[in-house]
């Protein structure tokens, strides 16, 4: 690893353990509860797919007609008529199924693999500060269909004020896709709150789709503070064959970064970009899935170049205990 500091290297070596609770226990390599043996990271794999799937709801629309879509967590969708068409231009008469993936929260967005990473106004990698995360599909019969025109989505939020973007993953526009987000140019967002019909009031922002695949509404992080990079460092046989490394802001919007890099002589991992700023509260969020259940951990942390976080002590879940432990941090 380029920028792995001698520190590291001299602290991982020096590490000990005790299995006794007296003072003359023999010194030795570290070792950790819940040792694992090798992991071939199939099961973890699988369950990109295993998590997403599920959560996609189906809508059934009549491209004539269009119609007001409203999903699971508060996402309204406005589909103009006529909007939907074949994949080589030709209109689409009758029935259409249009589906919804919609992230709010931080343990659905960590469990499904995915993050806010996105590119910077630099061109380099950091955490973006989102307030939501859409994949939007359509078809007729099985088969794809696209949209010409435009559809409105609603976003509710409770955060107000905010200069906000929408951002695409034109790399990977796919549903098993690890998205890698860039913002659409001359994409406008306002604040303007949702009315139903029984007159209940629902904060958000609002703006206009041309567009199928991945979408979030964001913003750039304008902290001025001096930024690097974060490790963390989890015992073998744990690697990114097997597992992931999240940072996860403390923030009123959503906020989570992937480590994408790993250092198999000192079995780290990192966030590789060097654009985290310093002094940020956040949690480093190791993951991975060795066989029928997720291993996971949590380590608070104060962002600071250099900083390293050590998994150690793995808890052991289900998807549904793993969303709930992260959402409760």
């Amino acid at each position: 690893m380029k920028f792995l500091p001698t520190f590291l290297c001299i602290g991982l070596l020096v590490l000990q353990s005790c299995s006794s609770s007296t003072d003359d226990c023999e010194p030795g390599p570290l070792e950790f509860p819940n040792q694992q043996g090798e992991i071939d990271g199939t099961a973890y794999a699988n369950s990109l797919l295993d998590c997403r799937l599920p959560k996609v709801q189906t809508f059934e629309i009549n491209n004539h007609q269009g119609a007001e879509i409203f999903a699971n967590q508060g996402t309204i969708f406005t589909i103009y008529p006529n909007i939907f068409f074949e994949i080589d231009g030709t209109p689409v008469d009758g029935l259409v199924t249009f589906s919804v993936l919609e992230m709010y929260n931080p343990g659905d967005i960590i469990a499904c693999q995915l993050s806010t990473n996105g590119l910077n106004e630099a061109q380099s990698v950091e955490p973006l500060l989102s307030e939501s995360i859409l994949f939007l599909s359509a078809s007729q019969n099985g088969n794809p269909l696209m949209i010409e025109g435009e559809l409105m989505v609603f976003i509710p939020s409770e955060n107000r004020d905010l200069e906000l973007s929408v951002f695409n993953s034109p790399s990977c526009p796919d549903l098993e896709c690890e998205v890698l987000w860039e913002k659409l140019p001359r994409s406008t967002v306002y604040e303007e709150p949702y009315t139903d019909a029984a007159g209940n009031i629902s904060l958000g922002y609002r703006s206009f789709l041309n567009n199928l695949g991945w979408y979030s509404i964001a913003r750039y992080n304008k902290s001025e503070e001096e930024r690097g990079i974060l490790y963390n460092k989890a015992h073998s046989p744990y690697s990114l064959l097997n597992s992931k490394v999240f940072l996860k802001y403390d923030s009123n919007s959503t906020a989570i970064g992937m480590f994408s890099e790993y250092d198999e002589v000192n079995e780290v991992f990192s966030e590789k970009y060097r654009e985290i700023p310093n002094n940020t509260s956040a949690n480093v969020i190791f993951v991975s899935k060795p066989e029928n259940h997720f291993n996971f951990e949590a380590s608070e942390v104060i962002t600071n170049d250099g900083v390293i976080t050590i998994t150690r002590d793995l808890q052991i879940g289900s998807e549904s205990e793993l969303i709930d432990y992260i959402n409760n941090l």
